[in-house]
């Protein structure tokens, strides 16, 4: 309903309200006048009547009363007429026989009783009459005086008249007054509402007008503009308001062209208000700028990606997703991150320049564009994946691979991918400069020959990365090695040969562990294994692998051939002892066993090869 009509119903009813009034007021005064009017016709009569009674006593005709009294009653609107004496008048002058001077019912005694007058009205449909029973008192100002005539007291009551009128004209009379009232006063209505709705109109019509504008505007909709009003008043108002979304919409304009490249497109705009969406993109700056600081005084590449798992997961809402990790120059994967209990649809971890499609082609890979899309790919209970590949330098590749079960999870993956991008951009830079920090690091915690471990990595180890395994409760197998005669070889075909037995050594150690174990080159021929959570039986079959893999190698210097052994010593902690430098004593106690009782065996600690102080300290 528009402003118009509202105003218009609203004048209308407040004027009707007024007028309902009006005419109730009108209909009582009218109703009231009536009653007024049939009074002083009664009052009149009584006083006719009173003044005719007395001057029949005075001229001795009290017997032809009757024949007046008949008279009055007869008369014009005058139903019924009726005499009453009191006690006192009948006691004086005996009682009368007229049945126009005898009480009729309880209102003429109570009236001779208490001297009060008494109206009745009774009104119906079709009839209205009035009842008045007035008392006559005895009163010494009267003229003729009635105490001369009459034994009685002052204000002493002598006797009452009751009359009937018929008030049915006076009624009806009103009602047409009032019927006209109604008439004069709904047309003056009609006219003033016809007045009043045109005068109104352009000032409601530029109402809602205005009102259906900003309705628009506050839905998104910068593109109306308000309708040129007809009075000047309205003109103003509209050319401000247009003036004024013109200005709005050409710098939200600007501004979501202008962060949205800042922060990358998202795949489709949920909000379609261009004030909301600016007002997102800037939070998305501000979250991405704290982002930025924050990760800027990390201290290792695993703080950065902590952090860029906690935007993926709190601010993003990515549910399910795995980052992998991508060492370009050995060409394989691992796993940064994944989600518990989630299984990826992709988890190839070699040859990752050919086989992952993401990679290969730099662009981001989605199984919805196309079944199988990515041959590999394989999700199961029929979700889909997307793969977001980033490069932070030659050496090092990221890629986000996000599991999605549903078409909503989905639609909100695809909108995030835009500030994911952002994240990752803002994340290269820091992740690349700790990745650095890394591979220099690495080459100081890495022996030259062989490109195992050095000590260094092996003291950085325990003192940084044992305490957080220990609190997951890791346990470990600690195992010493050595090459048999290995001082031989240095004396016999040189330092070279040495080296390169040393490298192979390397290799065959390389080949048999896996990701959950390292190596340390301990000093010279000897090396150090740690394995992660090992069992009685998987420590003894590695040192057994290594041993018997080595021993089957073949060297061939100044036209010689032979091959080598390895004597190893293993321990485990913390079940052999709960101090990690004394468990790497156990190990080499262990490999001095082996040596000393033959050589190219694996031996085990026990508590046998400690000497006696030792045993007692054990």
């Amino acid at each position: 309903m528009n402003s118009n009509k509202k105003v218009t119903i609203i004048i209308f009813t407040m004027v009707s309200l007024l007028t309902v009034v009006i005419v109730a007021l009108v209909a009582l005064g009218s109703r009231q006048s009536g009653y007024d009017s049939a009074k002083k016709r009664a009052y009149l009569t009584a006083d006719i009547v009173k003044k005719s009674l007395t001057s029949h006593m005075i001229n001795g005709n009290m017997d032809q009363r009757d024949v007046f009294l008949n008279s009055i009653g007869q008369l014009n609107e005058v139903n019924d007429l009726w005499i009453i004496r009191a006690k006192s008048v009948s006691e004086q002058f005996g009682k009368s026989h007229l049945a126009n001077e005898v009480p009729r019912d309880d209102i003429d005694k109570e009236v001779l009783r208490n001297g009060k007058e008494k109206i009745i009205i009774d009104e119906s449909l079709t009839n209205a009459t009035l009842r008045i029973t007035i008392p006559y008192t005895a009163s010494s100002l009267d003229k003729p005086n009635c105490i001369s005539c009459h034994n009685a007291q002052e204000g002493e009551v002598l006797g009452a008249i009751s009359v009937t009128f018929d008030i049915q004209e006076d009624r009806i009379s009103s009602i047409a007054v009032l019927l006209n009232i109604v008439g004069i006063i709904s047309v003056f209505l009609i006219f003033i509402l016809i007045y009043i709705s045109r005068k109104i109109k352009p000032y409601t019509s530029s109402f809602d007008s205005i009102t259906e504008v900003l309705k628009q505007v506050h839905e998104g909709n910068y593109s109306v503009r308000a309708k040129d009003g007809v009075l000047k008043e309205d003109k103003e108002a509209s050319t401000w308001l247009n003036e004024l979304i013109e200005k709005l919409e050409t710098v939200l304009t600007g501004i979501e062209k202008n962060l949205t490249t800042f922060v990358h497109n998202r795949s489709s705009n949920i909000n379609n208000d261009k004030l909301l969406s600016a007002q997102e993109i800037i939070e998305d700056i501000s979250e991405i700028y704290n982002y930025k600081k924050t990760i800027e005084t990390d201290l290792t590449k695993d703080d950065i990606y902590y952090r860029l798992i906690q935007v993926l997961k709190d601010k993003l809402k990515i549910e399910n997703f795995f980052i992998f990790e991508t060492d370009l120059i050995k060409d394989e994967r691992k796993v940064i991150y994944s989600t518990k209990e989630v299984v990826p649809c992709c988890n190839i971890s070699k040859n990752i320049k050919e086989k992952c499609r993401a990679e290969r082609t730099n662009t981001i890979v989605a199984s919805e564009n196309f079944p199988e899309i990515c041959r590999l790919a394989i999700c199961p209970n029929n979700s889909n994946h997307i793969c977001i590949p980033f490069l932070i330098n030659e050496q090092k590749n990221v890629v986000i691979h996000i599991i999605c079960n549903n078409e909503e999870c989905l639609k909100h993956t695809k909108y995030q991918i835009g500030i994911i991008k952002k994240y990752l951009e803002e994340t290269k830079p820091i992740l690349e400069s700790k990745l650095l920090m890394d591979v220099l690091r690495e080459r100081n915690l890495v022996d030259g020959l062989t490109g195992l471990y050095n000590r260094k990595y092996l003291d950085e180890f325990i003192d940084k990365k044992m305490p957080y395994e220990l609190k997951e409760g890791t346990t470990y197998a600690v195992m010493f090695l050595d090459i048999d005669y290995f001082k031989m070889i240095n004396d016999t075909y040189g330092h070279d040969a040495g080296d390169a037995i040393l490298q192979k050594l390397s290799k065959t150690m390389k080949d048999a562990i896996s990701e959950n174990e390292f190596i340390i080159r301990f000093g010279g021929e000897e090396f150090l294994i740690i394995m992660k959570n090992p069992t009685q039986e998987s420590a003894l079959a590695l040192a057994n692998k290594i041993n018997q893999d080595f021993s089957k190698l073949i060297f061939t210097f100044n036209n010689e051939s032979f091959s080598k052994t390895v004597s190893i010593g293993y321990a485990f902690f913390p079940s052999d002892t709960d101090q990690i430098w004394k468990c790497i004593k156990f190990a080499d106690l262990s490999l001095y066993e082996a040596k000393e009782t033959g050589r190219n065996k694996v031996v085990k600690f026990t508590k046998e090869l400690l000497k006696n102080g030792d045993k007692e300290r054990y």
